[in-house]
Formats: C-alpha cells, sequence, structure tokens
C-alpha cells in the first residue's frame, strides 16, 4: 500500500487519513492470516467506529459491501439495510432499532 507521500508499506490491513495512528494499532493488534469473512467485517465496523470518532455507528452514515472471492471469480454483495443493522448491533456499535407498534 502506499501512502500519500509515495511511500510503501507492507501491511495486509491498512487505512488512510483521520484517526489513522489509532486505526492502525487495531489492525496490528487484531488482523490475523487467515481471518474468516465474519471476522474480518467485525474488524472492519471497529475500525470504523475509531475513525469516525463515535461509539455508535448510524446507519444513514454507513453502508457495507464486500468483494470476495467464490469458485475463483469475484464477487460484489450490498449489505441490507436489516443485517447491517443487526451486525452493529451484534458488535455492540449501535442501539436496536424500536419495533413500531
Amino acid at each position: 500500500m502506499g501512502d500519500p507521500s509515495g511511500n510503501f508499506r507492507g501491511w495486509k490491513a491498512a487505512t488512510i487519513r483521520a484517526n489513522n495512528q489509532v486505526a492502525q494499532s487495531i489492525l496490528k493488534q487484531d488482523y490475523k492470516d487467515g481471518i474468516l469473512r465474519e471476522e474480518a467485517i467485525q474488524l472492519a465496523l471497529k475500525v470504523l467506529s475509531k475513525k469516525m470518532d463515535s461509539t455508535i455507528l448510524s446507519l444513514d452514515k454507513l453502508k457495507l459491501a464486500e468483494v470476495f472471492l467464490s469458485n475463483g471469480k469475484v464477487k460484489y454483495q450490498a449489505c441490507s439495510h436489516n443485517t447491517l443493522n443487526k451486525i452493529l448491533v451484534n458488535a455492540g456499535l449501535t442501539q436496536p432499532a424500536l419495533e413500531e407498534s
């Protein structure tokens, strides 16, 4: 990965811009080879919560999509609003939506 100055870094996971030091520290500590997709999503959201300087992530400020290999082909999958909300609640990064009666 290259940074804005043109220097290359040898990381498998990296961040740039705001709160870079904190996010990079989390990635160094929590990233591991062979990480599962679900674990990678949790880690990405943890990093985003620190980069956004917020302990609670809101659905109006966040979208999630995955790019991954499946049977040797690149796949793209956007996360639905409901699925993203469940992921955020399970990660403790947002409050459960109130059910309307």
